[in-house]
C-alpha cells in the first residue's frame, strides 16, 4: 500500500516537471545592449599634457603627446574639454559617445 502511495508522488512529480519544461520551453535570452563606450581623446598638432573634462568632471590627464583613453563613458551626448596644463590652451566640443571605441579630437592652432 505505501508502495503505490509512493509511487503515485513520484509520477505527480514528473508529470509536473514535464508540463513546466513543455509551458516554459526553451528561451533564448535577449542580449542586454551596452550601455557604455571607450573614448579614445587626441590632441592633435601638440605634444603637452592636458587636462580632460567631461561634463565638468575631471576625468584623467593626455600623456605627454597628448592622448587619452577612457573606459567605461555612458553613451550620450557629452561635453568634452580639454585644458592645457600650462594655462596656453583650451578646447571644447560636444560630441555622442556609443558602444565600442569613438574618437574625440581637439586641433590646436598656432597663429
Amino acid at each position: 500500500m505505501k508502495n503505490n502511495g509512493l509511487m503515485k508522488g513520484i509520477l505527480v512529480l514528473v508529470v509536473i516537471a514535464f508540463l513546466s519544461l513543455a509551458f516554459t520551453g526553451c528561451v533564448t535570452p535577449t542580449p542586454i545592449p551596452p550601455t557604455t563606450g571607450t573614448v579614445v581623446i587626441s590632441i592633435a598638432n601638440d605634444n603637452w599634457t592636458y587636462d580632460i573634462y567631461i561634463d565638468g568632471v575631471f576625468c584623467g590627464q593626455t600623456n605627454w603627446t597628448g592622448d587619452l583613453t577612457l573606459y567605461n563613458v555612458p553613451i550620450g551626448n557629452h561635453f568634452f574639454e580639454a585644458y592645457d596644463t600650462s594655462g596656453w590652451f583650451y578646447g571644447s566640443l560636444y560630441q555622442t559617445v556609443i558602444a565600442g571605441t569613438n574618437y574625440v579630437t581637439f586641433w590646436v592652432w598656432e597663429d
